[in-house]
């Protein structure tokens, strides 16, 4: 997919509507901006919902902190 803009005097782009339905994109989202070179390269950034369950099904073993033990104050 490729699409051309024009950079408005603000700096500002619009980008096409199927690139922002493609890629989720939609207002209030946020998105990362990064140059490789000459290039610019915009990704959304995921929300942390999506993350959510992306662990399941794996053995994460003894995921809880050793308990330290009790102090004693004279």
């Amino acid at each position: 997919m490729r699409a051309d803009a024009i950079v408005s005097s603000k700096g500002q782009v619009t980008l096409p509507a199927a690139m922002r339905a493609k890629l989720g994109i939609k207002p209030g989202s946020h998105i990362q901006f990064e140059v490789r070179g000459t290039e610019l390269v915009i990704k959304p950034e995921l929300p942390m919902s999506a993350y959510y369950g992306m662990l399941k099904g794996y053995d994460l073993g003894d995921t809880e902190p050793e308990k330290e033990p009790d102090r004693t104050f004279e």
